[in-house]
């Protein structure tokens, strides 16, 4: 029992060191909760059907090791390797990085570096799902759009982009 008591004391001190390293913003809007963070990060869509929990991951500056062996980002799932991959991030610029195991970007496999955009989906193995979200991005493409266009799929956002440059 004092094991299982010293385990929640040390998670406790470990949730509140990752709050204090990631600024969030946390507002009601009508009957939500809407959570906006400043960093860069993954929104994990789920460990299952019967996962209940919202859960962000942040890409701190440096390497950030994914993978089900001892990681930064721990992983679980049908086709997980031990060090799956790694994100880069580099002054604001992430790249993701195959370590020979299925990755894959909105759908397309992954086999070397790739840019991470904001919005890109991201497949690891065969059943662990994130959706890669980086504010900064997001706000300097949000200023390229004529008012009204929040609510494009990636691919029209783009085009939009292209054809406002």
């Amino acid at each position: 029992m004092e094991r299982v008591r010293t385990n929640r004391v040390e998670h406790g001190r470990q949730t509140h060191q990752v709050l204090q390293s990631i600024p969030l913003d946390f507002n009601e809007t009508g009957k939500s909760l809407k959570v906006q963070a400043e960093r860069p990060h993954l929104v994990s869509l789920g460990s299952g059907r019967l996962s209940t929990a919202i859960t962000l991951l942040p890409l701190l500056e440096g390497r950030n090791t994914l993978g089900s062996g001892a990681t930064d980002i721990p992983l679980q799932g049908l086709g997980i390797a031990d060090q799956h991959c790694y994100i880069e991030n580099q002054a604001g610029s992430i790249t993701l990085n195959p370590c020979g195991s299925q990755c894959s970007v909105d759908g397309l496999s992954i086999t070397k570096p790739y840019r991470l955009t904001q919005g890109c989906m991201l497949c690891f193995g065969q059943s662990v799902f994130f959706r890669f979200n980086h504010p900064e991005e997001a706000l300097r493409m949000k200023s390229m759009l004529p008012g009204g266009s929040q609510d494009l799929t990636p691919r029209e956002l783009i085009l939009q982009i292209l054809t406002v440059s």
